[in-house]
C-alpha cells in the first residue's frame, strides 16, 4: 500500500509536543520524518531516563511513532555540513525553535533554499517569526491566555480557567500539519519551496471563530457561564449535572424545536407538570442569565437517576445523551473501540505500550504504524550511509563526537546495520 505521503522527507528540528505533534501527523501518513536529536540524551521530554515505561516518558511515545532519530551536536560546524547534505535530498525541514536560533545555527530558509529551492521550511513558534512578542517565551498557558480562550472558560464566579489538556499545543500543532501540507501542494503547481509559519497563539484564537466574528462585528460580549454552565452566554439547557451516583451528565438542547425538546427532556427526566406545560418555565428564554431560574429544578430532576440510567433514558427519547467519562472510561467506551483509537506498540527497548491511535480514516490509503517511536540515535549509521556517507566517515565523525556513538554503546556496531 502506497501511503499518501511516501517519498516525501523531513529533517525534524522539533521538541516537546507542538512541533513533534505536528511533524508525527504527517510521518503517520508516509513522511519519512528523520528526527534530529541531542547525542545521548536525545530530546528533552524523552524522560531522560526516569520515565515509568523502562526510563521512557509515555509522552514522548505518544508524540514520535514513525520517526527515525539521528543525533548530531550541532555545536560542530561538521554536524551542520551533514544537514547540508541531508535537506540536498529532503522535502521539508521543520522546527519549533525560538524565532531567529535555526538562522543563528546557520539554517535559516535562505541558506537552505540555496541548496535546495524545493525545500519547505516550516516553523511553529509562540507568537509568529516577527512583531512586538517575537521575544516572549511561547507556552500552552500563555497561548490560550493572550488567546482569548482562558477568558471563556470555567466559572463566572470563579478565575479564568485553563483546559484540561494543552490544547493550545495541539491546536498549535495541527495548524502546523496543515500549513505543511498545503505547502507539498503547492510546490506540486509551482515546483519551488517556501516558508511555513504556524504559532500557538494564532491556534488559540482560530479555535473560537464563532465568537470572534461576533465579538468584531457587535458589541456582544461573552462572559464565562454560570456554574455548570457549558459555555459563554449558555444556558441551563446548555451544561454538566450532577447525577445520583456523583457522576455527571451533560446537556445540550439547540435553540431550533427548543419547545419539542423541553417534552422529551421532561420525559426522561419524570418531571411533571411537563417543562413546555409549566407556567413557571415553558416561556423562560433558552440562554441568557434569565434563563437560569430553572436550573435548580434540573439539578434535583438530574440527581434521580445515575449516569447509566440518564444513557438509556436519553436514548429513549431521541436525545443527545451526554456521559461524562474520566478519562480511563473513555477508552472503554464502545464507540471510542469501534473507532479503533487506541494503537498498541511492541517496542524492542521499552516494551508494549498503547497511544492514541489514528483520528482520521481514509479508506484507500490511511495512516500506519510504520516504526515504533526510535530509541535514542537509532538510525545514525542509516541515515548518514543513505546520505552517502562511508562507514569510514560515519566511524569518524562518532570518533570527533559530531555524530552520536549511541548504537556501539548499547552494544551494536557502527558499521553493521
Amino acid at each position: 500500500m502506497t501511503l499518501p505521503y511516501e517519498g516525501i522527507r523531513m529533517i525534524d528540528f522539533t521538541h516537546i509536543e507542538q512541533g513533534p505533534v505536528g511533524t508525527q501527523v504527517l510521518a503517520d501518513y508516509g513522511v519519512d520524518v528523520i528526527k534530529i536529536e541531542r547525542v545521548d540524551t536525545g530530546e528533552m521530554f524523552r524522560g531522560g531516563g526516569k520515565g515509568p515505561l523502562n526510563g521512557m516518558s509515555p509522552s514522548w511515545l505518544a508524540d514520535n511513532r514513525n520517526k527515525r532519530s539521528l543525533t548530531l551536536d550541532l555545536k560542530k560546524p561538521e554536524a551542520i555540513q551533514i544537514i547540508y547534505k541531508l535537506v540536498e535530498g529532503a522535502d521539508i525541514v521543520a522546527n519549533n525553535f525560538r524565532p531567529g536560533v535555526m538562522e543563528r545555527l546557520g539554517l535559516g530558509y535562505d541558506e537552505l533554499r540555496n541548496i535546495n529551492p524545493r525545500i519547505i521550511w516550516a516553523a511553529a513558534t509562540g507568537y509568529g517569526p516577527t512583531g512586538p512578542h517575537v521575544n516572549r517565551n511561547g507556552q500552552d498557558l500563555l497561548a490560550q491566555s493572550i488567546g482569548g480562550l482562558m477568558a471563556m472558560t470555567g466559572e463566572r464566579a470563579g478565575p479564568p480557567t485553563a483546559t484540561g489538556t494543552p490544547i493550545g499545543d495541539f491546536m498549535g500543532a495541527m495548524l502546523f500539519a496543515q500549513g505543511m501540507m498545503a505547502a507539498l501542494a503547492a510546490r506540486e503547481k509551482t515546483g519551488e519551496g517556501q516558508v511555513v509559519n504556524s504559532c500557538l497563539m494564532n491556534g488559540m484564537i482560530v479555535c473560537h471563530l464563532q465568537e470572534n466574528a461576533v465579538v468584531l462585528n457587535t458589541d456582544r460580549k461573552f462572559p464565562r457561564p454560570l456554574r455548570g454552565g457549558g459555555g459563554p452566554d449558555s444556558g441551563p439547557y446548555y451544561g454538566v449535572y450532577e447525577c445520583a451516583d456523583g457522576k455527571y451528565f451533560t446537556l445540550m438542547a439547540t435553540g431550533a424545536g427548543i419547545g419539542d425538546f423541553k417534552g422529551r427532556l421532561s420525559k426522561a427526566l419524570d418531571i411533571e407538570p411537563p417543562l413546555d406545560e409549566d407556567p413557571r418555565w415553558k416561556d423562560l428564554p433558552v440562554r441568557g442569565d434569565g434563563s437560569w431560574e430553572v436550573k435548580p429544578y434540573l439539578e434535583e430532576a438530574f440527581k434521580k437517576f445515575t449516569q447509566n440510567e440518564l444513557e438509556e433514558r436519553f436514548e429513549a427519547q431521541d436525545l443527545p445523551p451526554g456521559p461524562v467519562h474520566e478519562l480511563d472510561e473513555v477508552f472503554r467506551d464502545p464507540q471510542v473501540i469501534h473507532n479503533d483509537l487506541v494503537l498498541d506498540i511492541e517496542h524492542p527497548a521499552y516494551g508494549k505500550a498503547k497511544v492514541t491511535g489514528f483520528p482520521v480514516k481514509l479508506s484507500a490509503t490511511p495512516a500506519k504504524l510504520r516504526l515504533p517511536p526510535p530509541i535514542v540515535g537509532e538510525h545514525n549509521e542509516q541515515v548518514l550511509r543513505e546520505a552517502g556517507y562511508s562507514d569510514a566517515e560515519v566511524r569518524a565523525f562518532q570518533d570527533a563526537g559530531v555524530l552520536g556513538s549511541e548504537n556501539m554503546k548499547r552494544g551494536g556496531e557502527a558499521a553493521a546495520d
